[in-house]
C-alpha cells in the first residue's frame, strides 16, 4: 500500500515538475518579449533553458538531500532518452528529416564537445567542484558563441527589436511565480519518491533515476516534438534536442556538483556512458548527414528498447 502511494506521488510529482517548466515559459517568453529581446534570444535562453528546467530542478534538489547518484543518472537518462526516445519518435511518425541548418557552424561543436568533456570528466565515477567549473565555463562559452559570433555566422538580428513592445502582462508574472512553485515542489517530492522506492526494492538509486525521472524529466523535449511533427517543423524539433542535450550535461550536471561533488553508480558507469556515446555518435552522424531516415528513427527505438531491457540486470 506504502509502495502504491509513492507510485502515485512520483507520478504527480514529475507532472507538476513539466507542468511547472511549461508555465514558466510561457510566461517567460512573455516577459523576454515585453523587455525587447529578439525572438532569437528567447527561444535560445527561455525555451531552452525552459525544456531542461525539470532536470535541473530534479537534480539539485538531490545535490541538497545527498543523493548525488540521482543527479548523473538524471542527466544521463535524460540525454539518451531525448536521442533514442524522442528523435526516434520524431523520425518515426513525421518521416525523413531534413536539416537545412548547417549545425557545423553551431549546434554539432558545441554537443561534440559538451558530450566529450562530460564523458572524459565522469570516467573516473566523480564529479568535483574543479570540474563542476570547467563544465560552466563550458557552457558559458557556449552561450556567448550563440549570443555573439552566431549573429555574424547565421545572420540572426540579435538586437532589441524596434517598435512597439508588448506590455508586461500581469498573468505572465502569476505563470513564472506558480511554475516555479510547482517545479521547486515537484523536484522535491520526485527525489524523495526515488529514493523511498529504490530503498523499498533495495535498487541502486541510479537504476530509478536513469529510467523513471529521465524519461519523465524528458517529456517537455517530446512535447515540442510531437507538436513539431505536427507543424511540420522537424527542424526545430532536431535543434532543441542538440540544445537540450548540451545543457543537461554541462549544467544540470555543472550546478548541483558545485553545491556537493557527484557520484556515478554502478548503472552509470557500466551501462549509461556506454549507451550515451553509441546514442551521441549516432546523433552527431545523423547531424552531418542533415537527415533523419524514418528506418534511423525506428532503429533508435529499438535501441532504447535494448536500453530498458539491459537496465534490468541491475535489479
Amino acid at each position: 500500500m506504502e509502495i502504491s502511494i509513492w507510485l502515485v506521488v512520483l507520478v504527480v510529482a514529475i507532472f507538476a515538475l513539466v507542468r511547472g517548466a511549461d508555465m514558466f515559459v510561457l510566461g517567460a517568453k512573455q516577459m523576454g518579449a515585453s523587455l525587447g529581446m529578439s525572438s532569437f534570444a528567447i527561444g535560445v535562453l527561455i525555451v531552452g533553458f525552459g525544456t531542461s528546467l525539470p532536470e535541473l530542478a530534479s537534480s539539485v534538489a538531490a545535490a541538497l538531500e545527498g543523493a548525488t547518484e540521482i543527479v548523473v543518472a538524471n542527466a544521463v537518462g535524460s540525454n539518451i532518452t531525448n536521442i533514442l526516445l524522442i528523435v526516434g519518435i520524431l523520425a518515426t511518425l513525421g518521416g525523413r528529416v531534413v536539416i537545412k541548418r548547417d549545425l557545423i557552424k553551431t549546434e554539432l561543436p558545441i554537443f561534440f564537445i559538451a558530450t566529450a568533456h562530460f564523458l572524459a570528466v565522469v570516467y573516473d565515477g566523480m564529479v568535483d567542484r574543479l570540474e563542476a567549473i570547467l563544465l560552466l565555463g563550458t557552457f558559458c562559452a557556449y552561450i556567448y558563441y550563440l549570443m555573439y559570433e552566431a549573429e555574424t555566422d547565421d545572420r540572426v538580428d540579435l538586437v532589441k527589436e524596434k517598435g512597439r513592445r508588448p506590455r508586461l502582462e500581469v498573468k505572465s508574472l502569476v505563470f513564472i511565480v506558480i511554475g516555479l512553485l510547482l517545479v521547486l515542489a515537484g523536484a522535491h517530492y520526485t527525489v524523495d519518491m526515488v529514493v523511498n522506492l529504490a530503498t523499498s526494492f533495495n535498487v541502486p538509486l541510479g537504476l530509478v533515476s536513469i529510467a523513471a525521472i529521465a524519461i519523465g524529466t524528458s517529456l517537455p523535449e517530446l512535447s515540442v516534438t510531437l507538436q513539431a511533427i505536427k507543424n511540420n517543423e522537424s527542424e526545430l524539433a532536431i535543434g532543441n534536442i542538440f540544445g537540450s542535450n548540451a545543457f543537461n550535461i554541462l549544467v544540470v550536471i555543472g550546478v548541483p556538483a558545485l553545491i556537493v561533488p557527484l557520484v556515478a553508480d554502478e548503472v552509470v558507469m557500466k551501462l549509461g556512458t556506454q549507451v550515451l556515446l553509441a546514442a551521441s555518435a549516432i546523433f552527431f552522424v545523423n547531424g552531418l548527414a542533415k537527415q533523419i531516415m524514418r528506418w534511423e528513427g525506428m532503429m533508435m527505438l529499438l535501441f532504447f528498447g535494448f536500453f530498458l531491457a539491459k537496465l534490468m540486470v541491475f535489479i
